[in-house]
């Protein structure tokens, strides 16, 4: 990378997606042009770039699914087998989605030039032996994404630590004092007790009689109240954005208003969060 270029986020994930989509089928059309020559079976060019590169489009085309499995997923340590059942079921829409939209694009082609474009087997084969490549291509998908976003939030994590440092250090000396460690969140986790610096904490959501602690690592379930768990955050790091959600402001990266009054909040973290326009003071002015 030359010094003093950067890509951006989205930037970056887009050139990862098309990699990951068109690399493969380039691949596979240069293999398919040789394998003709050299087997003496003449092909025009464009058959196999429009037979791969429709499969390519398709996929890209599917990949906002893989996303939507991925945001709205429990997860699996709190409801696998909800988790199980969204990823089923976004995998099949996943493979329609890619499916209808390769065939439609290889019949408009060849008909643009003339032809007629003849599938190798009725369409419930197709879709029968394509599913299956699209369930593996989904889970390599999916794996891409989540590692992706754990490294985002373990680098955001990394740079939010090495900032504290470097503040510590930068700040005039004062005179000798006992230093006590700092503090923790003690919390009661089925049979175990786990202790959080208040700073980890991404944020704290309601779930019925307990709240869910997120931190960079994982999700603690606790069963305390919202209104307990505040009184025991600093108030001057952790902010109320609705009746069931409170945030810690240095994860906050952008704040998007909307018609209603209500607020969309980007988290560093990459997960957009709604905040309640009755909080809508304490979250901008405090």
């Amino acid at each position: 990378m030359l010094p003093g270029w950067r890509l951006s986020a989205r930037a970056t994930w887009a050139l990862v997606w098309l990699v990951f989509y068109f690399l493969p089928t380039t691949i596979n059309v240069l293999s398919v042009l040789s394998e003709h020559k050299r087997d003496g079976r003449p092909i025009a060019a464009w058959e196999p770039m429009c037979w791969e590169y429709s499969s390519a489009v398709g996929g890209l085309a599917a990949l906002p699914l893989v996303y939507l499995a991925i945001r709205r997923a429990p997860g699996w340590a709190r409801a696998p087998l909800r988790t199980l059942g969204l990823h089923l079921l976004l995998m099949i829409a996943y493979g329609v989605v890619h499916i209808s939209l390769m065939m439609g694009l290889r019949v408009i082609v060849y008909a643009l030039v003339g032809g007629h474009y003849h599938s190798a087997g009725s369409w419930a084969d197709i879709f029968l032996y394509e599913v299956r490549k699209d369930a593996l291509t989904y889970l390599i998908a999916a794996a891409i994404l989540t590692m992706g976003r754990q490294l985002v939030r373990l680098s955001r994590v990394v740079a939010l630590v090495e900032a504290q440092q470097a503040a510590a250090v930068s700040a005039p000396a004062a005179a000798p004092a006992a230093v006590e460690p700092p503090a923790r969140l003690e919390l009661k986790v089925g049979t175990r007790r786990v202790f959080v610096a208040p700073e980890e904490i991404i944020q704290v959501s309601a779930a019925g009689k307990y709240v869910e602690i997120m931190t960079a690592e994982r999700v603690h379930l606790v069963r305390r109240s919202l209104a307990d768990i505040q009184s025991d955050l600093p108030p001057h790091l952790f902010v109320r954005v609705h009746r069931s959600r409170l945030l810690n402001r240095a994860t906050i990266q952008r704040v998007d208003s909307r018609p209603s009054g209500d607020l969309d909040i980007t988290l560093t973290t990459g997960l957009t969060v709604t905040a309640s326009r009755r909080y809508k003071t304490d979250l901008l002015e405090g």
